[in-house]
């Protein structure tokens, strides 16, 4: 009984295993697997390990040859290990290894040599930076700084000096980590451009419509003649009245009684640039006139819409000084202007004008031959030998056998040079005034005296017979003031001219020059009045005249 008891329960166990075989039971595996994080950032990991659960600690581990900020490896796992969720494992993250800061920025640069009105501008901390190994910047301070200046000798500076051509080196230094870094720039300071910027900058800021300059200090006006570069001859659009005007802050090298290097070129780049000009507009500062009685005006042009002063152009362009300009309203441009050009070493700085004759006596020449081929000797020197014969001002009138020319002499006195001597002056420069011939540039250096008391020929001529007698002294008798014309040249009102008829009623015209009408005023000449004059034959324009020497040259009449 107890033995088919055990069987039973035997049996009954044994099926039981069998039953456990066909259906065992299913356990869950929560466990996670450790996936190859490589290329992966910190916050990326983050993101993926809070997901399942698994607290993360990172840390910083310097590399050389994984990405900074990326995986390196898991510590204490591998990849494809299996962890609870509930751990918590550690990683770490690539940091870069310490290297020296860079320095950016620190590009060889040209800059133009500062001046008197125009200071240093460039900054040499300006656009230079430096960043540590990191890529955090490091500012100007302690730990990036310029470490030495030093120009081209290798001598130590304090500052690059920007008011000295030359080349300079900075050396900027930066340091992070016990680590340094040295950079050095050139930097070349150099001679500005040659152009007219201050002049392309620059416009006329008052109105002018409408307005005289003789009555309001500025208006329009037109070009009666060209003197010289710094002077020239205008007339009123609004009055009609003609005047002299000396340009305003400039002096420019001589081009009528004195020939300088430049002069003529200037005097040139004046008549080319007025007579192109689409309008011209004198502006008057401070005193009105100067001690010649010339107006003193700021000559304004517009070209292609836009107003330009000449007067700093020409100093810009290299042919005219500054004068005399610090107190006006535009002499800081002035002052900056020239000596930005002085800089460039340009014309009137330094240039070699190939047209002036640097001679100093000239080509020695007789009048005759000088006066038959004239155009050639033009701005050349030339010597001559002469008796003199007249002598209006301060100028001359000389002849060699029969033929004479006029020697302008400016405004200097002349008392060397008396009627009768006979000289030789070297050095005289032939040119072409209002189509009249003459000489110019004389000095007493130049003139030697080879005797006195020589006979003046004088020639008793009509009236109609000048142009035959230019440059020479001649008589013309019997003549009836037939009209006085008043000059109109601003304020200097004493030049008159007398038109007269001789017996045969031909017209010649007797012009009175501001010297001598000091002493032969208008009022001396009345219509009607008779008379009879001794003096030089010129060529004006188209036309011919005498030129009045004085008092002593008329005789009247009645």
């Amino acid at each position: 009984m107890k033995k088919a008891f055990f069987l039973l329960l035997l049996a009954v166990f044994a099926f039981s295993l069998v039953g456990c075989v066909e259906n065992p039971p299913v356990i869950e595996d929560t466990r996670y697997t450790l996936t190859d994080l490589t290329g992966k950032t910190q916050s990326q990991i983050e993101a993926i390990f809070e997901e399942v659960g698994i607290t993360v600690q990172f840390r910083e581990v310097q590399s050389s040859t994984v990405a900074a900020g990326t995986f390196i490896r898991y510590v204490g796992y591998n990849v494809g290990d299996k962890v609870e969720t509930t751990v918590s494992i550690r990683i770490e993250i690539a940091i870069p290894v310490p290297s020296a800061p860079t320095i950016n920025g620190a590009d060889e640069a040209s800059v133009y040599v500062s001046v008197q009105g125009n200071p240093p501008t460039f900054d040499i901390y300006a656009g230079v930076t430096a960043t540590d190994f990191q890529g955090n910047d490091i500012p100007f301070g302690n730990f990036f700084y310029v470490l030495e200046i030093k120009d081209s000798n290798q001598n130590t500076l304090s500052e690059v000096n920007f008011y000295q051509i030359g080349v300079y080196y900075v050396t900027y230094q930066a340091m992070n980590s016990g680590l340094s870094t040295t950079v050095t720039r050139t930097i070349n300071v150099v001679v500005p451009p040659f152009d007219t910027n201050n002049t392309d900058n620059l416009q006329l800021a008052v109105s002018y419509a409408g307005k005289s300059f003789i009555n309001d200090g500025i208006g329009v006006v037109t070009i009666t003649t060209h003197t010289d570069a710094d002077t020239t001859n205008f007339r009123d659009s609004v009055t009609g009245e003609r005047f002299t005007v000396r340009y305003l802050g400039i002096d420019a090298p001589e081009a009528t009684s004195k020939y300088e290097p430049w002069g003529i070129k200037a005097a040139n780049f004046v008549r080319e640039t007025l007579d192109n000009a689409e309008t011209i507009i004198l502006q008057a500062e401070g005193v009105r006139t100067d001690g010649n009685e010339r107006y003193l005006a700021w000559v304004w042009y517009i070209k292609d819409g836009k107003t330009r002063l000449l007067n700093l152009e020409l100093v810009e362009e290299a042919y005219a000084w500054t004068s005399a300009v610090a107190s006006t309203q535009y002499g800081s441009i002035f002052v900056t202007a020239q000596a930005e050009t002085q800089l460039t070493g340009r014309r009137i700085y330094g240039e070699v004008d190939p047209d002036f004759d640097y001679s100093t006596g000239g080509t020695p020449i007789e009048i005759g031959a000088l006066l038959d081929n004239f155009n050639d000797y033009i701005a050349k020197k030339v010597t001559i030998t002469g008796v003199i014969t007249s002598k209006v001002g301060n100028s001359i009138y000389i002849e060699q056998n029969n033929r004479g020319i006029y020697m302008y002499a400016g405004y200097n006195m002349t008392n060397e040079l008396q009627i009768g001597y006979e000289v030789t002056i070297q050095g005289l420069v032939p040119a072409v005034y209002f189509q009249s011939k003459q000489l110019s540039n004389y000095t007493i250096d130049n003139m030697i005296l080879l005797s006195t008391d020589n006979p003046v020929t004088i020639s008793t001529i009509a009236a109609n017979q000048v142009s035959q007698y230019v440059g020479r002294v001649v008589r013309i008798e019997d003549l009836t003031v037939t009209q006085i014309q008043l000059s109109q040249s601003g304020l200097t009102t004493d030049a008159y001219t007398v038109v007269a008829r001789d017996s045969n009623n031909n017209t010649i015209n007797i012009r009175v020059d501001d010297y001598t009408a000091k002493v032969v005023p208008s009022y001396t000449f009345s219509v009607g009045a008779q008379f009879s004059v001794t003096a030089p034959v010129t060529q004006f324009n188209s036309g011919y005249q005498l030129m009045l020497p004085g008092m002593g040259s008329i005789e009247f009449n009645n």
